[in-house]
């Protein structure tokens, strides 16, 4: 554990947005830095109490406030300027147990982790005219966040991610490319670009043990505390960053206090755009009407209608919805004064009423999954919601029912809360929200007529949010791939011949087959050969291939090519039976087995080698469609180094093996032992990017058709030589071998 106080310097590029608002805590030593603050407004600095005691010569984790106590501060966001003296106002001590604990304990040096350390210093002169009160956002798993030196310069950014967030704490993990977040940093902001606003501080980084350093030890990671856990240490303390709320009104919900800059900032822009009292008037009837609220003859004032702004939910996005067209700069502050005053409600009244209505039964019930796919990264699924008893109107743990009119409104209001999705957007327009993103998904798994109607909705949101044209329709092509690979899981499979072969003397094997017709009907395979005599590779392909050309007789044409799936024993994966090809009589056409059908391998046998084989097998099946995609190259020559990639991606499903060929047989046979249900490798060792292109360059679940083209296209080379030969496993956890073959490791216990 480092606290981050005095030491070098790093680097980072400005940042218009937060640099006005940084503040430099200064050192006993003349211009020495040790840490960083914000501006608050109001001649208020945040800053951590640790920097603070630092600067006073004290111990870091110092539990009392240095009452009385001069600390130097500076604005470098114009260059060096005259130190400022400052005193704290508020104090809470760092301290090992996270907030609501019946009994807090002091944070002491060499904790991982602590909570609270925040200070209050109110200057004792006036600020620079160019500082300006930070904007604020709430934390969120997933946000890009940007944070500084202290000393301003312009070259020290690091930037990182938020990869853990709850009320009380969180953690940024940075890459390792530019700079670290380090010495220096602690007390600064963490500046969001996507929110236009700060969403936490900085508190330290986490340093690895002593001794040598580990693969597996943590790197450039940073705890900072999120802006939700800063409003509320600061509230329940004797100074608050805002003003006490207020009771709820009728009708209303209670919300966060606001700070009162915000609150200042609000109502000049609301004076600025309602002026004419009769704008005003017409505007509070509006508001009035839509909110459920009384309506007198008197005409509001600004603050009556800042009051409603602050205090209604929706209240926001229906004065926008009511806006001239033209007026988007405008409506754009107003929902960035939403954000940073943690009012809920994306939508105005009657965009919510209209979703609502647009959800029927069935699309209520399909919504979440929508929204999953939508934003994989969000931590919104890990357990149901509920509205929560919160004066901020979030969401808590519950049994709620999607399918009820009741579980949809909890699920729309909380993806409201997630104001923009990760993807890129044009420069000149704000982030695509998560709930257009979400509502999109859903969009594309919808007739035509409903498909519609939702897009009008969409795009009427869009254009008061501002977002741009190019960006939802990156999102709206984005629920069309998705839709398309949802459609392939749950229509009817593709026909399939599984065939077992039994190596038998001179080359020879023995041929059972059974064929699935593929109408996702259970019970429909049968047994089609079923032969004693060993046959050479030439006769089977014939075999096989009159067997399908009978089965698939009455096939309406548009149907898909069968898959030939074939068991094979671990020892005989390297058969290249896809290369078989039969005897073709004179002015025959030739028939190769892999190019004219798409040919995969199986290996059952391999999921009895392990107890937890058939267990990791149907998880990682599960997750082919969003799962990882690991490469096995030169660096891995044992299956001690296969199980620890698997067991760190628990749910990668598909493996490239580019390793040397005298490795391939046992690290390809680690891979399967360990459930990966999708394995590829090349037989001519032709470079791994080539196989890795052939798995990502279409959607997962038709890479065995891919396979097959790329098979047949590999033919029509003249010269065979470094021409991709892939052989592929696919180990189909929803179809499974037919009953007779199947081997579940559960049924005989292993000897101990």
């Amino acid at each position: 554990m480092s606290v981050l106080g005095r030491g070098r310097r790093w680097l980072r590029t400005a940042d218009a947005g937060a640099r006005p608002s940084l503040v430099c805590v200064l050192g006993a030593t003349p211009g020495g830095v040790v840490g960083s603050g914000v501006y608050l407004g109001e001649g208020r600095v945040l800053t951590c109490s640790h920097v603070v005691n630092e600067a006073l010569g004290r111990d870091w984790f110092t539990q009392d406030e240095p009452a009385g106590a001069q600390v130097e501060v500076s604005f470098p966001a114009k260059g060096p300027c005259a130190p400022l003296a400052s005193r704290t106002t508020a104090w809470i001590p760092a301290r090992r147990t996270a907030p609501g604990t019946a009994a807090p304990q002091p944070a002491r040096t060499g904790d991982a982790t602590w909570y609270g350390d925040l200070a209050l210093l109110e200057l004792e002169g006036e600020a620079p005219e160019f500082a300006r009160p930070m904007d604020w956002a709430k934390m969120a798993r997933g946000q890009e966040v940007r944070a500084w030196y202290a000393g301003g310069q312009l070259f020290t950014y690091a930037d990182g991610s938020v990869q853990f967030c709850d009320e009380s704490l969180g953690f940024v993990d940075s890459e390792l490319r530019g700079a670290a977040i380090g010495p220096g940093y602690s007390g600064g902001p963490l500046w969001c670009e996507d929110h236009e606003a700060a969403v936490g501080i900085v508190l330290g980084i986490m340093e690895p043990p002593p001794g040598g350093f580990g693969t597996a030890q943590v790197i450039r990671r940073t705890i900072v505390l999120p802006w939700q856990a800063i409003h509320a240490e600061l509230h329940a303390g004797t100074h608050p960053p805002a003003a006490e709320p207020s009771a709820a009104p009728p009708g209303g919900r209670l919300l966060a206090a606001v700070d009162p800059a915000t609150r200042h900032s609000l109502t000049a822009l609301v004076a600025g755009l309602l002026a004419d009292p009769g704008k005003r008037m017409a505007q509070g009837r509006r508001l009035a009407e839509e909110l459920d609220l009384d309506i007198t003859e008197a005409t509001p004032s600004v603050d009556d209608i800042v009051d409603i702004l602050l205090t209604r939910h929706r209240g926001i996005a229906t004065l926008i919805e009511s806006l001239p067209a033209d007026n988007r700069q405008d409506a754009q502050k107003l929902l960035a004064f939403g954000r940073a005053a943690l009012v809920p409600g994306l939508l105005s009244v009657r965009e919510h009423a209209w979703l609502l209505d647009l959800l029927t039964k069935d699309l209520r019930a399909r919504f979440p999954e929508a929204a999953r796919e939508a934003l994989p990264h969000t931590t919104l699924f890990d357990e149901p919601l509920v509205p929560a008893d919160s004066p901020h109107g979030r969401f808590g743990p519950g049994t709620a029912d999607p399918a009820t009119a009741g579980g949809a409104e909890q699920l729309i209001e909380a993806l409201e809360e997630y104001w923009g999705d990760s993807a890129p957007v044009p420069d000149w327009s704000p982030r695509v929200p998560a709930l257009l993103r979400a509502v999109e998904y859903l969009a594309a798994t919808c007739t035509s007529k409903q498909t519609r109607e939702f897009w009008k909705w969409s795009e009427q949101v869009a254009h008061r949010l501002g977002v741009g044209r190019e960006a939802l329709g990156e999102r709206r092509d984005d629920g069309a791939d998705w839709a398309r690979r949802r459609r392939e899981r749950i229509e009817p499979p593709s026909p399939r011949l599984t065939v077992q072969l039994t190596r038998c003397s001179g080359g020879t094997y023995r041929c059972a087959a059974w064929y699935d017709p593929g109408t996702g009907s259970s019970g429909t395979e049968r047994q089609v050969v079923a032969d004693d005599v060993p046959r050479v590779p030439a006769e089977i392909v014939g075999l096989l291939h009159h067997v399908l050309v009978r089965e698939t007789a009455s096939a309406p044409p548009a149907a898909a090519l069968p898959v030939v799936e074939v068991l094979l024993d671990p020892e005989d994966l390297d058969v290249a039976v896809d290369q078989w090809e039969n005897e073709a009589a004179p002015y025959e056409v030739p028939v190769v087995l892999g190019a004219e059908y798409a040919v995969v391998v199986r290996c059952p046998e391999a999921r009895n080698r392990a107890p937890d084989s058939l267990q990791n097998w149907r998880s990682r099946w599960a997750a082919i469609d969003r799962g990882g995609l690991l490469r096995i190259d030169h660096r891995h020559t044992t299956s001690r180094q296969v199980y620890g990639l698997l067991k760190a991606d628990l749910a990668a499903a598909r493996v490239v093996i580019d390793c040397p060929p005298q490795h391939r047989a046992e690290l390809r046979a680690a891979c399967l032992v360990l459930g990966v249900p999708v394995v590829v490798w090349d037989r001519q060792a032709a470079p791994g990017d080539q196989l890795t292109a052939l798995l990502l360059n279409g959607a997962v679940r038709s890479l065995p058709h891919r396979v097959r083209q790329h098979r047949a296209r590999a033919l029509a080379e003249r010269d065979g030589a470094g021409v991709l030969a892939p052989a592929l496993v696919w180990d189909d956890a929803s179809r499974p071998p037919p009953r007779a073959l199947w081997i579940d490791p559960t049924v005989e216990e292993s000897a101990p």
